[in-house]
């Protein structure tokens, strides 16, 4: 009972901090607030997702799951940051254009890491051990929902909230002003 208590809290403990590291890197990438909190939002549901998956599977919050559940944040940020960081940077000023520049753009990297990783994950899938079962369902389950949140839900999300004419932008002191 108490070692259970001790995985629950490790694991809200590694989100928390996994979460606001996210959050910081997509801020640096992006120099969006709105973009950044945007992408978080993805993030969240991936792994809101995932968990859920874990649940209804009947695992057991473990050392192996507490471990994995702040992997799980790393392998949700990775699709969404590429797109954040090509709309905030795209030379677009409306939303349609931006997200339309960062599908084009990014969209067939994307669609190629999630066919790796995920084919990667799906050889884990024949492994005898249970951790390695365990491991090919939150690959499989994490990259697929990832693709989908960022190419789907964080796309739905620019193209109706996205930030245009630098609404949201954080100015970089080391940036050249426009008269220098």
């Amino acid at each position: 009972m108490v070692s259970e208590r001790a995985f629950v809290s490790s694991a809200i403990q590694g989100i928390g901090i996994s979460m606001a590291f996210a959050f910081i890197m997509l801020l640096v990438a992006t120099r969006n607030i709105i973009i950044a909190l945007e992408s978080v939002l993805c993030v969240a549901y991936t792994v809101v997702s995932v968990l859920a998956i874990m649940h209804m599977r009947g695992q057991q919050l473990g050392i192996i799951e507490s471990i994995s559940v702040v992997i799980i944040i790393g392998f949700s940020v990775d699709y969404v940051i590429h797109l954040a960081a090509d709309y905030t940077h795209s030379k677009w000023s409306s939303r349609n254009d931006k997200i339309k520049q960062a599908y084009r753009e990014m969209g067939i990297s994307i669609l190629s890491g999630m066919i790796t990783t995920a084919g990667s994950g799906f050889f884990l899938f024949g492994c005898v051990y249970m951790i390695f079962q365990k491991f090919a369902v939150l690959i499989s389950a994490t990259i697929c929902i990832a693709f989908l949140s960022s190419m789907v839900l964080f796309g739905a999300i620019c193209h109706t909230f996205g930030p245009q004419n630098g609404l949201g932008e954080i100015p970089c002191p080391c940036d050249k002003k426009a008269g220098e």
